[in-house]
């Protein structure tokens, strides 16, 4: 068994001669390798009982010889691929399962049935152009460009793609390359597998939007640990729905690209006591991503909720057909302008950015103090304090952030709402963050009158949302706006609002009633 790290990254055909070219290429070649053609065979069972269990297994012929590939789940953040592997000499269309070590992997095909129920379920088909790359200080990087494509039955997709693949050294070799690469060749990461592919492909499988996967902490994790498991998982939740963003026009994908946004955000702020680094460019950056994704996200909700309750409302209103059709124009406009965003240079230059940050073994305060108010002792470092412990430290002080605004909803301005929603929504993602460090019961109590606080803050603001959608297509439209429409739209969004701070009290009083679920564990 052995692990794999690799970053894979996807390039245009066009740009292949560039990338052959290129200085850095030049600078470390110490061995270039003839160009190889490889064929894969993916097995399966029909029920795709190895993918659901996050296997892929193959026969690779490579030459004259066959190699039985086993791999298990890993994971991958910001395109590094880190998975265990498995492999063997064997021959044609032979699977040696036996001979298989692993007590879990002997587990798994312990089952007879299982066994009998393999068969291929697509194959990969493509020529490997490689080099190595060496550096004075050891590192050693496998560079290879795969293209080729992948094939099941009559469908086929295509692979051209950059692996760089460690030998030797660190990780933050490997994306010092992809940087210096991605600054002359607009190439993209790749949280994808040719696997994933190839059983997309066999399966006609779609992309389905992602919500956040709970985040697991083990109980002596240190702070610092706490924060790279955190940020990998906000980034990984970021990059599975981009990619919907990329291919599809469904509007979960671009709700949930922007909660990863905000997650990742909230994230470098909770752990920035620990870490070194470009934090506030990393920060800026993901700012500008959210302001991209502001107006999508905005007119599909105008567009799919709002105006159809209306017009259900009022059917034959000529005013709200016209509005509807104005409202469509702007939401595909902007559609655009977030789907630019995430195939943007930009974008992958900040997925880089952040994977080279956690590959760097510099990117914390070592000698750090903890943050004021932290209750652990000085003499240790910030960073190698529990988490658990700096979780409840972080989790107090954004709580009382959220108490601090007001003892009654109904008395605040909608400013000074807004304030307390956007702490609310610091606090739920921080106590997602942790939660997995404390009893499930009280997190979920806690969590809930969170949330409910958050919703019913947020669909009081829609009238402030809806006002500044209708001044954009008052500005856009050539036809003036016409007062009874616009009557007719905040009216029924001041009505929701007011009938929403009717039940906002109760839900204040039940999150102040919530007791905090990091006290007394």
């Amino acid at each position: 068994m052995s692990n794999e790290t690799e970053l894979k990254l996807l390039i245009d055909p066009a740009h292949i001669r560039l990338l052959w070219r290129h200085p850095l290429l030049k600078a470390h070649t110490r061995q270039k390798l003839r160009a190889q053609p490889l064929l894969s065979v993916y097995y399966d069972t029909p029920e795709r009982h190895l993918h659901k269990s996050r296997a892929a297994l193959r026969l690779r012929q490579v030459g004259q010889r066959w190699i039985q590939t086993l791999k298990t789940a890993g994971n991958v953040t910001a395109g590094l691929h880190h998975r265990p592997e498995w492999e063997q000499l064997t021959q044609p269309d032979t699977l040696r399962l036996d001979d298989l070590q692993d007590p879990g992997l002997r587990k798994l095909f312990a089952d007879e049935n299982l066994r009998l129920a393999l068969q291929p379920v697509f194959t990969t088909r493509f020529s490997r152009s490689r080099r190595m790359l060496e550096w004075p200080d050891g590192d050693i990087v496998e560079f290879a460009l795969d293209r080729g494509e992948i094939r099941s039955g009559e469908y086929c997709l295509p692979i051209v793609e950059v692996e760089l693949e460690l030998k030797a050294g660190t990780p933050a070799r490997l994306y010092d390359i992809a940087r210096a690469l991605q600054q002359d060749i607009p190439l993209r990461v790749s949280n994808v597998s040719k696997a994933e592919r190839g059983y997309r492909l066999a399966d006609n499988g779609m992309l389905l939007p992602n919500k956040p996967s709970p985040v697991l902490l083990r109980d002596k994790v240190t702070a610092a640990d706490a924060c790279v498991i955190v940020i990998q998982d906000c980034v990984a939740h970021l990059q599975r729905n981009a990619e919907g963003v990329e291919e599809t026009d469904q509007p979960e994908f671009v709700h949930q690209v922007r909660v990863a946004t905000r997650r990742l955000r909230a994230a470098l702020k909770v752990f920035s006591a620990l870490a070194a680094g470009p934090l506030e460019w990393l920060q800026q950056e993901l700012r500008w991503l959210g302001q991209e994704l502001n107006g999508a996200r905005n007119w599909d909700v105008f567009s799919t909720r709002t105006l159809p309750m209306i017009q259900a409302a009022i059917p034959d209103d000529a005013g709200l057909a016209w509005l509807a059709g104005q409202a469509d124009e702007l939401r595909q406009r902007n559609r655009t302008r977030a789907r630019e965003a995430v195939c943007s240079a930009r974008f992958q230059r900040v997925l880089l950015d952040i994977g080279a940050w956690l590959a760097n073994p510099d990117w914390r305060h070592e000698n750090a103090e903890p943050p004021a108010g932290f209750s652990g002792t000085r003499d240790t470092p910030a960073s190698a304090q529990s988490a658990k412990a700096f979780g409840s430290d972080v989790l107090s002080r954004l709580h009382r952030k959220v108490r601090k605004h007001t003892d009654s909803i109904a008395t605040l301005t909608p400013e000074e709402r807004h304030a307390v929603r956007i702490a609310a929504k610091k606090l739920r993602y921080a106590s997602q963050f942790f939660a997995s460090l404390y009893p499930a019961r009280n997190v979920r109590k806690y969590l809930s009158a969170v949330e409910r606080l958050q919703d019913v803050l947020g669909e009081m603001n829609d009238t402030v949302t809806t006002t500044i959608l209708l001044n954009e297509i008052q500005s856009a439209s050539e036809v003036p706006l016409q007062n009874h429409v616009k009557g007719i739209v905040l009216g029924w969004a001041m009505a929701r609002a007011q009938v929403r701070m009717r039940s906002a009290e109760k839900t204040w009083q039940s999150f102040v009633d919530s007791a905090p679920f990091w006290r007394g564990d």
